[in-house]
């Protein structure tokens, strides 16, 4: 049985420390938190038996792993705390605010023998697994374009909103929805372009790219057109994603969990609401990787590059440049 401790208190806290719960092979033994009420309610929920103020007060229970789910400004810090007194760190979703920090997490880790695994649960997700094999076999031809549009109704009473807590939305909203998964599939990226506004929330500590329009260039020459912000009218689609191959394609709607494949012999719609929850598949996969020494599948070395892409994105939105990387 794992004993993890959790670093921040939050929906995500909860939900991803549910999840090592629900594996059967882990046990939460510390919430920490800023806001005492918030660690001991969520320590409550969970089931743990500490609560704490301090995050580093974790460190004498000796933890089997860290989860840590705090806004992006504050996360390496405490990450490459965790490196010192874990064997292991699951990190909410982006590994770092920028690309220096992932650099340093990355080192760290390896002198350390840490392991490390970023957020990233789509890779995790039947469908996208589903997706992957049906473009990377080919058997829809070679992919030619991705288009996606990923709408978040942010609050910006939020760390999200906040372009210093977060990183900016690119890093927060847009690696998640879909860059990290659409890499997964497509390979490496090699130019970026895009263009951003902020129309509803336009005070100065609010992040600078609300909505934004980017496009990815890939090694094997597809495209992808991303849309996203946190901007989403009520009752408007939300979240969908599209592959265009030479012999077909690929639809989702990932709120629904269905796949559409399109071929010449008609339509395949393929539902995966059934199967098992991608955090929990990542749960148990990091737990499995504590005892082999493996790396997961958002290893530092990958999840460097989607803050490195997320950077791109800024510079290219700001600067009215096309990034090469």
């Amino acid at each position: 049985m794992k004993r993890i401790g959790i670093v921040g208190a939050g929906r995500m806290a909860f939900a991803r420390g549910k999840a090592f719960l629900d594996t059967g092979e882990a046990e939460i033994i510390a919430v920490a938190s800023r806001n005492i009420e918030h660690a001991r309610k969520l320590a409550q929920k969970l089931g743990a038996p500490h609560a704490f103020d301090d995050y580093r007060r974790i460190a004498s229970l000796k933890p089997d792993a860290l989860l840590v789910e705090v806004p992006h400004g504050v996360q390496g810090e405490i990450v490459k705390w965790g490196i010192e007194i874990a064997p292991g760190i699951l990190v909410g979703a982006a590994l770092a605010v920028n690309s220096k920090e992932a650099e340093e997490i990355e080192k760290k880790a390896e002198e350390e023998g840490c392991l490390i695994e970023a957020g990233y649960g789509s890779r995790y997700s039947a469908l996208w697994e589903k997706a992957r094999s049906l473009i990377t076999s080919k058997s829809l031809g070679k992919p030619v374009m991705v288009q996606s549009l990923a709408l978040y109704h942010a609050s910006p009473s939020s760390w999200y909103y906040r372009e210093k807590e977060s990183g900016g939305m690119p890093l927060t909203h847009m690696t998640y929805c879909f860059i990290n998964p659409v890499r997964w599939i497509l390979g490496p990226v090699v130019e970026v372009s895009a263009l951003a506004n902020r129309i509803l929330h336009d005070e100065e500590e609010f992040v600078k790219e609300e909505m934004c329009s980017a496009t990815l260039r890939f090694k094997n020459g597809a495209l992808y057109s991303a849309v996203a912000g946190y901007i989403s009218p009520p009752n408007f689609p939300s979240l969908n994603i599209k592959f265009i191959c030479t012999k077909g394609g690929l639809e989702s709607l990932p709120s629904t969990q269905i796949l559409k494949v399109y071929r010449d012999t008609g339509v395949e719609e393929l539902d995966f609401s059934s199967q098992t929850p991608p955090l929990l598949r990542q749960a148990k996969t990091f737990l499995k990787a504590l005892d082999e020494k493996a790396e997961c599948l958002n290893p530092p070395s990958d999840a460097k590059l989607d803050v490195a892409i997320s950077e791109a994105i800024v510079k290219a939105a700001r600067e009215r440049m096309v990034v090469k990387l």
